[in-house]
C-alpha cells in the first residue's frame, strides 16, 4: 500500500523556498541601491553586472538541469543532497555580496559581480534539483497540488525582509531615509545563519520515495531543446515566467527610489509589500476550488487583465508626491490579478513537464525544469535594466541622504520609469495567458493519459 505523504515532508519542502526567498528577495531589492547610494558604482555599471551574471546563466542553468537529470539515485536521494550542496554556500555568498572591504570602486565593482554571479551558480545548484524533488517525493496529483502551495506558501513568507528592511535598514541619511550600510551587513548575517539551519532542518523532513524507471536510450540534448521549441505550451509558459519575474523584481527595485525620493517616505514601502502580498495569502484557501471550476488558464488571463488596467492607469493618473494611498489602493488591485499567476506558477511549470512527456513519450524533468528557471533568470536580467531606468531619469546617488531633492524633472521621470514599464510588461503577459493553450479540458485530458501511463513506471522505495 502506498504511503501518503506526512505533514514534516510538506513542511521540509515549504521551508527550502522559505530559505531560499530570505536572501533572494533582498538581492532582488536592495542590490542596486547598496551598489549605487553605498558602493559609488552607476546605475548602468550595476545592471551591466546584473545582465553579464544572467548571460553565464544561460550556460550554467541547462548544464546544471541535464547533469541532475542523469545523476543516479543513491542512499539519500537523487535531488535532496543538493539541498545541503548547494544551499550552505549560498547562504555563504549572499554575505559576502553585501560586504563591503575596500574604498576602491573598482574593487567594489569585482567584488559585487564575482559574488553576485556566484550566489547565482549556487542557486541554480539548489533550485534545479528542489523543482524535480516533488515528482519523486509522491506519485500521487492532490499531494503534488499541495506541494506546489507549499512552495508558494514558502516563498511568500520568504518575502519577510521586504516587510522589514524598509523601517530597519534604510535609516541612514540627513532625514533618516537612506541605507544604512552596517545594518544591512548585520541583516544578512542573521539572515545567512537562519538559511543554513533551515536547509538542515527540511533536510531531514525530506524523503524521496518514488523512483521512475527511465528508458535506457537517454534523450540527447539538443533533442530535448528542439522538443521545447515546438511546443508551444512550454514556450509560452517559459515566457510567462520570465515576465512575472521581471515585473516582480522591477517593481520592487524601482519603488525602493520611488518611496525614499518621490514619496519621501521609505517606510511606507512597508505597507507597499503588505499590500502586494494580502491578496495573495487571501486567495490561497480558494485557489484550488477555483481551479477546479474554471482552470489554471483561465483564472490566470482574468487575474491578468486586471493587473493590466491598474497598472496603466497608475501610469496614466500622474498621482502626486503628497497622494501616496490613491498609488497604495491601485497597487492592490495589481497584486490580486497577479496574484493568480503566483500562486499557480510552480503548478503550470509542472504542467509543461507533463506536456513534454505527454507529446513526446519522454520525461526529462531535471533538464525542463532548468530550461524555465532559466527563463526565470532572464526575467530578472530585464528587471536589472530597472537601476539604468533610473539612471536615464537623471537620478544623482551622491544626493543620497544629503536632504538635496534630485529635482521635479527627474522625480517625474523616475515615477514614470517605475509605472509605465510593468504596464507594458502585464499587456505582454495577458497576451500570453490568452495564447496559453493548457486550458482545463486539455489539462484534464493530459493528467489522465499520463496516470494511465506512470501505473506501470512507479517503483515506490521504502
Amino acid at each position: 500500500m502506498e504511503s501518503k505523504l506526512r505533514f514534516k515532508n510538506y513542511a521540509g519542502y515549504t521551508l527550502v523556498d522559505f530559505a531560499n526567498n530570505l536572501a533572494f528577495c533582498v538581492m532582488s531589492s536592495y542590490l542596486t541601491v547598496y551598489c549605487n547610494d553605498i558602493l559609488g558604482i552607476s546605475g548602468a555599471v550595476v545592471s551591466a553586472i546584473l545582465i553579464a551574471a544572467r548571460i553565464w546563466d544561460a550556460i550554467n542553468d541547462p548544464i546544471m538541469g541535464f547533469l541532475v537529470q542523469r545523476r543516479r539515485p543513491r542512499k539519500n536521494g537523487k535531488y535532496k543532497p543538493f539541498i545541503l550542496y548547494g544551499g550552505l554556500p549560498l547562504a555563504v555568498a549572499s554575505v559576502l555580496v553585501f560586504t563591503k572591504i575596500s574604498d576602491s570602486l573598482a574593487f567594489n565593482t569585482f567584488w559585487v559581480a564575482f559574488f553576485y554571479i556566484a550566489y547565482g551558480m549556487l542557486y541554480t545548484v539548489l533550485l534545479v534539483p528542489y523543482g524535480s524533488l516533488a515528482s519523486v517525493m509522491t506519485n500521487k496529483e492532490n499531494e503534488r497540488s499541495l506541494l506546489s502551495v507549499c512552495r508558494s506558501i514558502g516563498a511568500g513568507i520568504g518575502n519577510l525582509p521586504t516587510f522589514i528592511f524598509p523601517v530597519f535598514v534604510m535609516t541612514a541619511g540627513l532625514q533618516g531615509n537612506q541605507m544604512d550600510e552596517n545594518r544591512l551587513f548585520w541583516a544578512m548575517v542573521i539572515i545567512a545563519a537562519a538559511m543554513c539551519v533551515i536547509y538542515a532542518v527540511s533536510y531531514k523532513c525530506i524523503d524521496e520515495k518514488i523512483v521512475i524507471e527511465q528508458n535506457s536510450t537517454k534523450t540527447k540534448v539538443t533533442t530535448v531543446i528542439k522538443n521545447i521549441l515546438k511546443d508551444r505550451a512550454f514556450v509560452v509558459m517559459s515566457l510567462l515566467g520570465c515576465l512575472l519575474m521581471a515585473v516582480q523584481m522591477y517593481t520592487n527595485t524601482v519603488n525602493l527610489y520611488l518611496f525614499k525620493d518621490y514619496f519621501q517616505n521609505s517606510s511606507i514601502n512597508t505597507v507597499y509589500m503588505v499590500v502586494s502580498y494580502a491578496p495573495m495569502v487571501i486567495m490561497m484557501p480558494f485557489v484550488n476550488k477555483m481551479i477546479q471550476k474554471f482552470g489554471k488558464k483561465e483564472i490566470c488571463v482574468t487575474g491578468l487583465a486586471i493587473s493590466t488596467v491598474a497598472s496603466f492607469l497608475t501610469y496614466a493618473l500622474q498621482i502626486g508626491k503628497d497622494n501616496v494611498w490613491t498609488f497604495i489602493i491601485l497597487a492592490v488591485f495589481v497584486n490580486i490579478g497577479i496574484g493568480f499567476l503566483t500562486l499557480e506558477v510552480w503548478a503550470m511549470a509542472a504542467d509543461i513537464i507533463d506536456h513534454q512527456e505527454w507529446k513526446t513519450g519522454h520525461r526529462e524533468e531535471a533538464s525542463n525544469y532548468a530550461i524555465f528557471t532559466f527563463m526565470r533568470k532572464v526575467g530578472q536580467a530585464i528587471a536589472a535594466l530597472a537601476p539604468w531606468f533610473v539612471g536615464l531619469a537623471g537620478y544623482d546617488s551622491t544626493k543620497a541622504g544629503t536632504g538635496i531633492s534630485q529635482g521635479e524633472e527627474v522625480l517625474r521621470g523616475m515615477y514614470n520609469a517605475a509605472t509605465i514599464v510593468p504596464a507594458i510588461l502585464f499587456a505582454v503577459m495577458l497576451v500570453l495567458a490568452v495564447l496559453y493553450p493548457l486550458n482545463k479540458k486539455t489539462t484534464q485530458k493530459m493528467h489522465e493519459d499520463l496516470a494511465k501511463k506512470h501505473e506501470s513506471m512507479y517503483i515506490e522505495t521504502v
